[in-house]
């Protein structure tokens, strides 16, 4: 076990607090009430702060934040802003757990200085395993406020340690009000993200306010500490990681029966008046029932009259609807994007209990309203440059939810069997078509389908990104780091150095111009020469600070011998081109798209690269023609690129975390590449002087390669042209073959030539029909290609195949699902679909256009 008493901590000992064991709990507790004799926390202690509040005046959320960090900053910590709560700074976890997650690993470990020392945040932060109880328990939230003061001490830089710390707990909740006497510090051993190390748990009225962590530990399997499960040993570094809960201190000023009606009491009170809902009188009860987590509120519920209950469960939507609306907001304005995959599917989950949450209140306020009420409040904190993106997410992701709950019943059914549904069915259905699972439960008892007990998620979310492959160990030897002569020069690709190892076939220079393997961007190729023999260098890639040319043979070259290399120009110069189109290419998307936008991937290639997004609906042919049109204008300025080592906390403050888009450095120098007024990235890879060299860029495919990621393939300067010149040719050999006919048919097809070929060559018919007051094409291929040409279509259209008949059509055209619609009353297909796009089964075979035609026309006379 850990204890804080691994070292004698002079504040407890100079300020007379006694060391106590809980005599329910057994847990050991520091204290200055020689009379107390438990622990602070429920169940030893319950809560007994609702309507009597310790704190001298009540606080709003706002208020309580400010007087946190006014007061640490007064006494000299750097006030740091918030961190997102989507942690794209780090490479191992997707969402901010606790305000330390800010820093980890890079500051713990020591690798880069923090932003000031010692510092204080108010850090939104997320935990997953809370969500199901919103609402219920009368404490959890989706999203809290953890604020964080900070002490990073280092070998020979010692800041403050365990008793300042104490002693900033104490003077602080003293200056909201609390006396000395009621403040209870609770010891637990502490773990998260990497790090451990003893903490005491800050009590205030049965109520936890505040944790105190000294963390002194690494992960390390040949360590010699182990807490849950987990083997660490000390570290060099002492960190202070105090972590308040700000909304609990919020709470606890008020003294309200939920920590719901402190955060957000207008509107829990409209919304309670919109659905007709009362406070219940029990409900202060019911909260202290609950605060035991001993199962007396299931007893405490089950001995109320049903409309008392079904008033507490209303109730409890509301705490639902007005906590969830607040953490989609946080989540949306920092430009997470909804999937069925790692964060975005935390948003989609939240998005999708707070509409059925509305709807089973019965209440004509709008998800998108609570929202606007929330980003309006907290604007101070947001991003208010997504706004717009954040309203189109909402309304598409309603959109989508309410399709599926048309085919819910269908989907519980499918997969029930013998009167009742098996757990793994529940959790199949809830993780793989996003039906919530309190859905299926309510849905289950409608259909007189017996839901499974005790059900068990053991999948789902988890925020722990996949461990990265272990790279392979290139050298056996210790060599001095490789000086990288490519970033003083990136046009030189004709150099002398000297050989200062040899392994297994591989050379490592003294210097070199070669780039290794990395950001997305291929090695350069190129030859060594070395007295008359010339070794041809076939990769290039960077160990531990080493550069290692890779080689099928060094036969005849020795260490010491001095080397002449020449690193292949118009591979390197096709590259440096694709690199800084990457660039400029994703700062046109996000200009053109939204500013939700964030690189998902990227991979530069001499000939055609890609640039993956996160984007949450398809890209229409509009939009990628102003994307390249923005590119190729970014061209056109001639702007000059800034090159250059910069300190990493000195870039996070002036460009944002944007500057990760394609990584995260480990050191605390960052390569910052800007394009004045356009970009400004952290990337070690080439790039050209000026935007106006890489000449031109070619969109050359856009694909949605899963749920939120958007792929972009394209070409820049040399390869551009070579691309267009190919297709050029391509067309005219179509149209000497087939004519134009088929080309006008396909002409508005967003897909690449290849496919517009396949879908000619296939066979087609076609033919033009009338739907209201607009024309619609119609188009006959094979099943084999029916889905990508009816989502490649930019105008309306309906794709017939041998099974399927499917209808696409840009917003505010035509209704495609009314199109299914009707050739469902028709008889001719059964499906379903949104406005946008819609499918179903044909349900007469060998349909021709004709038949397909009278059925869409519309017979009114």
């Amino acid at each position: 076990m850990v204890s804080v008493q691994e070292e004698s901590i002079d504040y407890f000992v100079e300020n007379g607090y006694e060391r106590k064991r809980c005599e329910k709990c057994g847990r050991a507790f520091w204290t200055i009430d020689s009379k107390r004799k438990t622990c602070g926390e429920p169940p030893c202690d319950p809560y007994s702060f609702i309507g009597n509040s310790p704190i001298n005046r009540r606080y709003t959320l706002e208020e309580m934040r400010e007087e946190f960090l006014s007061f640490f900053e007064e006494r000299g910590h750097f006030r740091v802003r918030r961190y997102p709560i989507v942690a794209r700074w780090r490479d191992d976890v997707y969402l901010v757990n606790a305000s330390i997650y800010d820093f980890q690993p890079h500051v713990t470990s020591g690798k880069v200085p923090p932003p000031g020392n010692p510092l204080v945040i108010s850090q939104p932060c997320i935990r997953t395993v809370d969500l199901d109880n919103v609402g219920k328990t009368g404490r959890h939230l989706s999203v809290f406020e953890m604020g964080g003061a900070k002490s990073f001490n280092f070998p020979g830089k010692e800041v403050y340690w365990k008793s300042t710390a104490i002693e900033l707990a104490v003077k602080f909740l003293e200056h909201l009000g609390v006396k000395r006497e009621e403040i209870v510090f609770k010891e637990k051993p502490w773990a998260g993200g990497g790090n451990a190390g003893s903490s005491v748990e800050v009590m205030v009225r049965g109520l936890e306010v505040a944790t105190l962590v000294f963390m002194d530990m690494v992960e390390d399997p040949e360590g010699d500490t182990e807490i849950d499960g987990t083997i660490y040993k000390k570290m060099g570094n002492r960190i202070v990681d105090t972590g308040y809960g700000i909304e609990r201190l919020t709470w606890l000023s008020q003294g309200t029966e939920t920590v719901y009606e402190s955060l957000y009491p207008d509107m829990v009170y409209e919304l309670s008046v919109e659905a007709g809902v009362t406070r219940p009188e029990f409900l202060k009860e019911f909260i202290h029932f609950s605060s035991m987590e001993d199962g007396s509120e299931e007893k405490f519920l089950a001995s109320l009259p049903k409309k008392e209950r079904t008033n507490l469960e209303k109730l409890s939507l509301i705490y639902v609807l007005s906590d969830h609306s607040r953490a989609i907001t946080f989540l949306l304005y920092d430009g997470l994007v909804p999937s069925n995959t790692k964060a975005g599917y935390v948003l989609r989950m939240l998005i999708r209990r707070a509409i059925l949450a509305r709807e089973r209140l019965g209440i004509r306020t709008g998800l998108w309203d609570l929202i606007d009420i929330q980003q309006n409040r907290f604007s101070d904190i947001l991003d208010m440059k997504l706004r717009d993106s954040a309203m189109e997410i909402v309304k598409l992701e309603e959109e989508r939810f309410r399709e599926l709950l048309q085919k819910g019943d269908g989907l519980i059914m499918k997969n029930s069997k013998g009167g009742s549904i098996p757990a793994e069915k529940v959790i199949t259905l809830f993780e793989s078509n996003g039906l919530p699972i309190e859905y299926i439960r309510e849905r289950c008892s409608a259909l007189n389908i017996k839901f499974p007990e005790n059900l068990q998620r053991n999948r789902g979310f988890t925020n722990v990104r996949k461990e990265p492959k272990k790279k392979e160990k290139l050298v056996e030897h210790s060599y001095p780091e490789t000086q990288r002569s490519y970033y003083e020069n990136e046009r030189i690709t004709d150099f002398n150095s000297r050989i200062v190892g040899i392994e297994r076939g591989s050379i490592i220079l003294e210097n070199t111009y070669f780039y290794p393997e990395g950001g997305g961007q291929p090695a350069d190729k190129g030859v060594i020469m070395d007295s008359g023999n010339v070794i041809a260098v076939n990769d290039v890639q960077l160990s531990d600070g080493v550069i290692v040319h890779m080689t099928d043979t060094a036969a005849g070259a020795r260490v010491g011998d001095s080397v002449h290399c020449i690193v292949d120009k118009d591979r390197r110069d096709r590259l440096m081109k694709n690199h800084t189109a990457t660039h400029i290419l994703l700062s046109s998307i996000r200009e053109v798209l939204g500013y939700h936008i964030w690189q998902a991937g990227a991979q530069k290639d001499p000939k055609i690269s890609r640039l993956d997004v996160t984007h949450y609906r398809d890209v229409s042919k509009e939009e990628i023609t102003r994307i390249e049109e923005r590119a190729n204008e970014i061209i056109r300025l001639d702007l000059p690129l800034h090159k250059e080592f910069v300190n990493r906390n000195d870039a996070e403050m002036k460009y944002g975390l944007t500057l990760y888009q394609g990584g995260i450095p480990e050191g605390n120098k960052l390569r910052l590449v800007e394009i004045p007024g356009i970009d400004a990235e952290g990337c070690g890879g080439t790039h050209v002087d000026r935007t106006g060299e890489v000449g031109f860029i070619k969109i050359v495919k856009v694909e949605k390669i899963q749920d939120g990621i958007i792929r972009f393939n394209f070409a820049a300067g040399k390869s551009a042209v070579e691309f267009v010149n190919s297709q050029a040719r391509e067309l005219a050999g179509i149209k000497e073959k087939m004519g134009d006919e088929p080309l006008n048919v396909f002409e508005s097809l967003n897909s690449t030539l290849e496919a517009i070929k396949r879908a000619i060559e296939s066979g087609y018919e076609s033919a033009v029909a009338s739907f209201g007051r607009r024309e619609i094409q119609l188009i006959k291929v094979k099943e084999a290609i029916a889905d990508e040409v009816s989502k490649g279509l930019v105008s309306p259209g309906v794709v017939l195949s041998e099974e399927k008949v499917r209808v696409s059509s840009p917003p505010n055209l035509i209704s495609a699902r009314l199109v299914i619609e009707r050739l469902e009353k028709e008889g001719i297909a059964k499906g379903g679909g949104n406005d946008s796009y819609a499918q179903g089964k044909l349900l007469k075979g060998n349909l021709s256009l004709k038949e397909l035609k009278e059925a869409i026309a519309d017979k009114r006379k």
